[in-house]
C-alpha cells in the first residue's frame, strides 16, 4: 500500500507501518550502538582492564561484531512480521543478553552500564509476548549477575531499580507510540471505507442520470455531467486503493480509459492530495472531452511535475470557436480559483491545439 501501509503477522492481523517503522528504526540505532559498545569493550580490553579470561572476552566481542555486521544487512522492515525475522530477532536478543552477562561476570561491574542499553533496546524492538519473555530473561540475568558481583546489597538494589525504571520508561514510550499508530490506522481505514462508499454512490448517480438521457444532441449535456461525476468517482476509487494521496499518472490513465479513441498519456511521477486530485481530474476530463469533440487525432495528455505542475491536452487541431463554452469556463475557474494557477488555450485554425493548466501545488 502507499499511505496505509501494513504488514501482516501470521495470525492475519495487520501491523501498522508506523509500528514497524519504529521497531526497524530502533534496530538501526541498535547496531550503531552495538558498534560503539564493541569498540569500547575492545579498547578496555586493550588497555588492560582487570579480567580473568581476556581471550575469551576478545573472542566473544569479535563474535558480537560478526553478528552485528549480519544484523546491518538484514531487511528488518520487511522481515519483522515474518517467522524468520522474529527468529533472527530472538537470536539477537539472546546473544546480546549472553554477551553483556559474560562481560559483567568476567570483568566485574566495569561493563554493567551496557545493561542500561540492552534492556530498553529489547523493550522497543520486541513486541507481544516475546517482549515480555525477553524482558523477563534480561531482568533475570541482571538478578543473577548482581548476586555474583562483589557489591553491597544497597548498590545492587540501586542498579536493579535503575534498570527497571529504564525498561518501564521504554515500555511507556512504545505503548504511547503504539496507541497513536493504532488511532492513525483506524482513521485511515475509516477514510478508505468512506472513499469506497463515495465512489459507489457517485457511480450510481452517474448511471441514474443516464437512465433519463434523451436521444440525439440533447443528450450531450447528460453525457458531460455524467463524465464529470465519474472523474470525481475515479479519484475516490484511487484513494481507496492508495490512501490519502493519488498518483497523477494513474488518475489520467483512468480518465482516458473511457475515451472512444486512443489517447496517449505522458505523465511524470507524482502524487496529489485528495482535494487537488479532484480538481485535476475534473480539469483533465473537461479538456479531454473538448479535444474529443472539437479536435482531431492524435490526442496527447501530458503531466509535468516540478516547481510548477503542468497539465496539458494537445490534439491535431480543428475548429476554434466551438471550444468556448461552459466546460472551458469551468476549467478556467477551477484552475484560477481552485488551484491558484492559470489556464492557457493555444488554438489556431487547422493547426495543433494545446490547452494547458499550470499551478504551483507541487506533487510529492
Amino acid at each position: 500500500m502507499s499511505s496505509v501501509q501494513s504488514n501482516t503477522v501470521s495470525g492475519g492481523w495487520p501491523v501498522p507501518a508506523s509500528a514497524v517503522a519504529l521497531r526497524s528504526a530502533a534496530l538501526r540505532a541498535g547496531y550503531w550502538l552495538g558498534w560503539a559498545s564493541i569498540l569500547v569493550v575492545l579498547a578496555d580490553l586493550a588497555v588492560g582492564v582487570g579480567v580473568r579470561h581476556r581471550w575469551v572476552l576478545v573472542g566473544a566481542t569479535l563474535a558480537a561484531a560478526a553478528g552485528n555486521t549480519v544484523a546491518m544487512v538484514v531487511p528488518w522492515r520487511d522481515w519483522l512480521a515474518t517467522r524468520r525475522g522474529r527468529a533472527l530477532l530472538d537470536f539477537w536478543c539472546a546473544g546480546l543478553i549472553a554477551f553483556v552477562a559474560l562481560l559483567v561476570v568476567d570483568a566485574g561491574s566495569t561493563f554493567s552500564l551496557l545493561l542500561f542499553v540492552a534492556v530498553p533496546f529489547i523493550a522497543v524492538v520486541q513486541s507481544g509476548w516475546r517482549r515480555g519473555l525477553w524482558l523477563s530473561a534480561a531482568v533475570g540475568t541482571c538478578v543473577v549477575v548482581a548476586t555474583l558481583l562483589p557489591l553491597s546489597p544497597g548498590a545492587t538494589a540501586m542498579r536493579l531499580l535503575l534498570i527497571a525504571v529504564v525498561a518501564a520508561v521504554a515500555l511507556m514510550l512504545v505503548r504511547a507510540v503504539g496507541r497513536e499508530a493504532d488511532r492513525a490506522l483506524v482513521a485511515r481505514m475509516l477514510a478508505r471505507e468512506a472513499d469506497h462508499r463515495i465512489k459507489n454512490d457517485l457511480q450510481t448517480v452517474a448511471d441514474l442520470l443516464l437512465l433519463d438521457r434523451p436521444d440525439g444532441a440533447d443528450g450531450t449535456r447528460f453525457d458531460e455531467t455524467a463524465g464529470r461525476i465519474r472523474s470525481i468517482a475515479t479519484v475516490h476509487r484511487l484513494l481507496t486503493a492508495t490512501g490519502d494521496r493519488v498518483e497523477g499518472g494513474a488518475l489520467l490513465r483512468a480518465i482516458v480509459s473511457a475515451a472512444p479513441v486512443p489517447v496517449t498519456v505522458d505523465a511524470d511521477a507524482g502524487t496529489f492530495d485528495a482535494a487537488t486530485a479532484q480538481k485535476l481530474g475534473l480539469v483533465a476530463n473537461e479538456l479531454l472531452t473538448n479535444a474529443l469533440r472539437h479536435g482531431r487525432l492524435p490526442i496527447v495528455v501530458r503531466l509535468r511535475c516540478g516547481v510548477e505542475t503542468r497539465l496539458s491536452v494537445e490534439d491535431g487541431g480543428g475548429s476554434v470557436e466551438p471550444r468556448a463554452g461552459f466546460g472551458l469556463d469551468m476549467v478556467r475557474s477551477l484552475v484560477e480559483q481552485g488551484l491558484g494557477g492559470r489556464f492557457e488555450l493555444d488554438a489556431k485554425l487547422g493547426e495543433r491545439t494545446r490547452a494547458e493548466a499550470v499551478f504551483s501545488a507541487a506533487p510529492r
